[in-house]
């Protein structure tokens, strides 16, 4: 076993320089020893210091440990003291250690509930179930992960010839052929694993399922957090509540109702400014439609209108037979274009509208009947409907 597998609480080793070779992505170096962990199995690499040069990346290849480095990089023969990010290290080992427990808990609550893959690569750490377990198999699943890490058990490891397998009942089968690490969690959980891992299962409380959806392949992903990283969620989550209940001045079980009546008053409040806008945009499309140009037989009108209008005006025109809407509105960042041709009028706006985005230096689309865009330019917006009315065909 490599040295972090046969002690994760090892944070400081001694070693020599076997191989440094330079390519994709830095200089890589190759050790006699190693205890930094090498990306696998879903969980993240150690990072740290050898001798003098940042360890920013650990991979393995044809069994050797291999760290790409930060200058200054040491020579071949050189013996340098490895100095393993402790934070970094230990909260991945929670992040492993709850996630076996979880594992074992879910097959518990139910056979069909194996773990098909797992990513421990930030705090939100994700299993891939297969078995599509319900929500009160969650909360089952999540309590029976925690009475097993209060239980304390020790977390132990050694290696095993495959051929002596069939002694131990595996969680699952190993991924790996020969000699086989097999990791221990008190008489509860035995899996094949060359990850870290705490030393008692109490160090990866609390184990917290934060929720869970449906993702390819029939599974489904539940999203978890442990230790360190589970506090720290719940205590960004209680501030939070905390905040709201100060800016709502009710307790924290009555926001749930407070929130709901504020969401209705929200869209009673939208529904009537929708309404006042159509009133006031039908109003409006009237008056326009008296000062509207002919091209050929169709009338047509350009305007700028106010932007919260733009809309509603363009809709009250677009159903109007043989008119034609050539619409323009600004905010303080952008001009706003909207074209649209009633029926019986056969031209393609599309063209049109190229025509008014050249002078606004702006972009958009849509269909031969209606089309949209947008552009800087704002002082530009008068040239940009002069542009269109050019541009229209002569009937």
């Amino acid at each position: 076993m490599r040295l972090e597998q046969r002690d994760s609480y090892l944070r400081r080793f001694h070693s020599r320089v076997r191989e440094v070779e330079s390519r994709a992505g830095g200089t890589w170096v190759a050790l006699d020893a190693s205890a930094f962990y090498p990306t696998s199995g879903g969980q993240p690499h150690d990072t740290g210091r050898l001798g003098g040069a940042s360890v920013v990346d650990v991979t393995v290849r044809d069994g050797t440990v291999w760290h790409r480095l930060e200058a200054p990089a040491p020579a071949p023969g050189d013996e340098v003291e490895g100095v393993i990010d402790w934070e970094r290290r230990y909260r991945h080992m929670q992040r492993h250690s709850a996630q076996h427990l979880l594992s074992q808990a879910f097959v518990r609550v139910a056979r069909a509930f194996e773990t098909r893959s797992v990513s421990l690569r930030g705090p939100d750490c994700t299993l891939d179930l297969a078995g599509d377990p319900a929500d009160d198999d969650l909360l089952s699943a999540e309590g029976l992960a925690n009475t097993f890490a209060y239980a304390g058990l020790p977390i132990v490891s050694f290696e095993v010839d495959e051929r002596d397998l069939e002694d131990y009942a595996l969680r699952r089968p190993p991924k790996v052929r020969g000699r086989i690490r097999l990791v221990v969690m008190g008489d509860v959980e035995i899996a094949a694993c060359g990850g870290t891992h705490l030393a008692s299962t109490a160090e990866a409380l609390p184990i917290k399922v934060l929720g869970s959806e449906r993702v390819r392949g029939g599974l489904r992903r539940v999203t978890f957090r442990a230790g360190w990283e589970a506090l720290e969620d719940f205590g960004a989550k209680h501030a939070l509540a905390a905040e709201l209940v100060q800016r709502f001045s009710a307790p924290l079980e009555e926001l749930p109702s407070r929130v709901a009546r504020l969401q209705q008053e929200l869209s009673d409040a939208r529904a009537e400014l929708a309404a006042a806008h159509a009133h006031r945009a039908g109003e409006l499309a009237e008056r326009l439609l008296e000062l509207a140009e002919c091209r050929g037989e169709v009338r047509v009108v350009r305007a700028e209108v106010e932007d919260a209008l733009l809309e509603p005006v363009l809709e009250a025109l677009a159903g109007r037979e043989g008119v034609a809407a050539l619409l323009a509105s600004r905010t303080a960042e952008r001009v706003r274009l909207a074209f649209a041709r009633g029926p019986a009028v056969g031209w393609d706006l599309r063209p049109v509208l190229q025509a008014a985005l050249a002078e606004v230096n702006g972009r958009g689309g849509g269909r031969p009947e209606r089309v949209q865009g947008a552009g800087s330019r704002l002082e530009a917006i008068g040239g940009a409907l002069r542009a269109a009315w050019a541009a229209l065909p002569d009937s």
